[in-house]
């Protein structure tokens, strides 16, 4: 099956997961989102960004410029 994104495929083992499933996961794993990320994911739904702004921010928040 093909993604209608360009260049991208989706094989029958992909999953993607949402948001509870994901969160579900990480408790039985241990891990917590901390203050600053449960923030940033609230600000990211009410803005709906895309994909690729998603990836973004991501990117952002946790790569550190050179300079630091």
């Amino acid at each position: 099956m093909t993604d209608k994104r360009k260049g991208t495929s989706i094989n029958s083992s992909s999953r993607i997961l949402g948001d509870k499933t994901f969160a579900a996961i990480s408790a039985v794993e241990g891990l917590n989102l901390g203050r600053a990320s449960k923030e940033r994911l609230s600000a990211l739904r009410e803005k709906k960004p895309t994909p690729a702004q998603k990836r973004a921010e991501v990117l952002r928040a946790y790569v550190q410029p050179k300079g630091r």
